[in-house]
């Protein structure tokens, strides 16, 4: 069996890596790990000695039937190009660049392509990576691929059309939450003796709190258990009511516009 190659080590590349290893997803000693600077695997290749690590992308390529791409979206068509003579129909190549799109892909490597957009929250494991899969990846290497990061939190396979509108409530969710969740402390400590920090602390500790309710109930119960008929939630829960689905519905429409600029820009890079 061919190894396992990861190309990029950045911050996701770091933490998915991480993931897969510590959880045992992987084997050690059938991974490759690419990166320009060597010296950024020394940690990794100390808690794994087993893996081998190079500078050299087609080197990688040879050895690996699954080619994991974790470099930056504008990085993906200059790795392409350097193995692509080294890649056959055999090769497996999963890539987490979001406004990439697999017919993007698909135009420099005629094989196997599965798109995946991880989300932050997979360093606790928890959260969901999206998946797509284009129509070469038969049942078993697709299970691979979600398997793999079904160890480091949920996936959810989709169908590309909608990764846009998908990747907003999963990989996009946790800045959206921690922004929103940042305003409710602020406001609660202008309005109170508290400091930042205490206001944010509980803020969190009731964030955790609620997200294991809604595991077992859902938001219109939580509410209806929290609000009684005339009282203070309920003057809240008008507010926000009232105010919150224009700001989502203008929150989406501009992740969205943007997704389609980024999109027409590398379909013009990739047609080139």
């Amino acid at each position: 069996m061919k190894k396992i190659g990861f190309i990029g080590y950045g911050s996701m590349g770091n933490m998915l890596i991480q993931g897969f290893l510590f959880s045992g997803a992987v084997n050690p000693e059938k991974v490759v790990v690419s990166t320009r600077t060597i010296s950024k695997l020394t940690p990794l290749k100390k808690s794994y000695p087993p893996i081998e690590i190079t500078q050299k992308n087609k080197d990688l390529a040879l050895k690996c039937s699954k080619i994991f791409l974790f470099v930056n979206t504008g990085e993906v068509k200059t790795v392409l190009d350097d193995i692509k003579s080294n890649l056959d129909e055999n090769n497996h190549i999963i890539y987490i660049a979001a406004g990439l799109s697999m017919k993007n892909i698909e135009s420099q490597f005629k094989g196997k392509v599965s798109k995946v957009i991880p989300s932050l929250t997979s360093e606790v494991k928890e959260g969901v990576s999206l998946v797509c899969h284009n129509q070469q990846v038969g049942q078993k290497d697709a299970g691979f691929v979600e398997s793999l990061f079904n160890k480091i939190g949920n996936v959810k396979v989709i169908n590309e059309k909608d990764l846009e509108v998908v990747s907003d409530l999963t990989s996009c969710a946790p800045a959206f939450i921690a922004l929103i969740f940042q305003e409710f402390a602020r406001a609660g400590y202008d309005n109170s003796d508290l400091t930042r920090k205490e206001a944010e602390d509980l803020v969190v500790k009731t964030l955790l709190g609620t997200s294991k309710l809604l595991f077992e109930m859902s938001p219109e119960d939580l509410m209806s258990r929290v609000a009684t008929r005339g009282g203070i939630t309920e003057e809240g829960l008008k507010v926000l009511r009232n105010k919150l689905p224009s700001l989502f519905q203008e929150l989406f429409q501009v992740t969205l516009q943007k997704h389609d600029h980024i999109k027409e820009l590398l379909d013009e890079e990739y047609s080139s």
